[in-house]
């Protein structure tokens, strides 16, 4: 029997489709883990998606960010000016080189496609990048209402023109978005808030997303508690949710997939933290929160974070055997 492609597998899992088995995957581990791991013996020559062999996704753009990207746009709020020098969906280097090329290669090959379609969420479209700029993006929320909306209508805009350009060219398995909106208890907006401001560009991207046929749409956030946020994403048309640093126990996966039902695919939800414990504590993780899932439906079982350097090498080799134990 011929074994699923990485795409037939991905998509299969989070649908709800039979698979092969499901997909092997977690983020890359920075440098430094894997220098630390290689003293620990992580073979010198081998990479780590290829030594695992996990299906990494691969990105096709475009870079939504602020220009300079991942600085967040000074003065937004204030200098009608900004907008068009910080956002500029003519500027070449958003783009990747050579995409329907690259992109037909990756097809050839089954690999899984995403295109980002944030640029980081609301507070970030107001230009929040640290305590002054919260407070500032805060009060204008309540004081400038009107222009607060319309500048969150322009940038939206923005991104859809970006996405149209991208999408109109590539097909992609699923769409992400970036939402850091959450302290550990609840979100830093209300639900209210959030709805009048935010929901408004999310369905007009979903909107676009639905005309180019992107299957998966999956909100990506970390660490707080978005729980009373996302019954307004769902509504809106988000359809999978994939939480890293989960430290509210409103966020657990358990928790989620009693909450929603099977109609939202999940993404990681094993809990990173106790693989730098001991073996026993990663057998426990895995079982613990990766067989309920599973037999539930619409899961890709990956850590809540990235592999860290304070997590042994043996104990994510350990980590990775007892999923693949369970894939079969």
């Amino acid at each position: 029997m011929q074994s699923d492609t990485e795409q037939q597998r991905f998509l299969g899992t989070l649908l709800g489709n039979p698979t092969d088995r499901f997909p092997y995957f977690d983020l890359e581990p920075d440098a430094d883990t894997l220098k630390r791991w290689r003293r620990q013996g992580f073979p010198r020559w081998r990479a780590f998606a290829a030594y695992f062999e996990l299906e990494p996704h691969h990105d096709v753009g475009p870079v939504l960010r602020s220009y300079p990207f991942y600085r967040k746009a000074p003065d937004i709020l204030t200098d009608p000016t900004v907008f068009d020098r910080y956002y500029d969906p003519d500027q070449r280097a958003r783009f990747p080189n050579n995409l329907a090329k690259k992109v037909a290669r990756l097809r050839r090959q089954g690999r899984v496609l995403y295109v980002n379609a944030s640029g980081g969420g609301l507070l970030q479209m107001l230009g929040v990048g640290d305590w002054a700029s919260f407070h500032a993006a805060c009060r204008a929320l309540i004081q400038t209402p009107r222009q607060v909306a319309i500048l969150l209508d322009k940038i939206t805009d923005f991104y859809c023109i970006c996405l149209e350009r991208v999408l109109s060219k590539v097909s992609v398995d699923y769409a992400s978005f970036y939402e850091p909106i959450a302290a550990n208890t609840a979100p830093v907006i209300s639900p209210a808030m959030f709805q009048r401001f935010a929901l408004p560009g999310y369905r007009k991207v979903l909107r676009l997303l639905d005309r180019h046929e992107v299957p998966l749409r999956i909100l990506c956030t970390t660490g707080g508690n978005l729980g009373p946020l996302l019954p307004l994403l769902i509504d809106a048309g988000i359809n999978g949710l994939w939480i890293s640093n989960i430290r509210s126990a409103g966020m657990t996966y358990k928790n989620l997939r009693n909450q929603f039902g099977p109609d939202i695919a999940l993404i990681g939800g094993i809990d990173a933290t106790a693989l730098a414990k001991d073996p026993a504590a990663v057998r426990k993780v895995v079982e613990d929160t990766v067989p309920e899932l599973l037999h539930k439906g619409r899961y890709l079982p990956c850590l809540d974070d990235r592999p860290r350097s304070n997590m042994p090498f043996a104990n994510y080799r350990l980590f990775r055997r007892r999923l693949s134990a369970l894939a079969h």
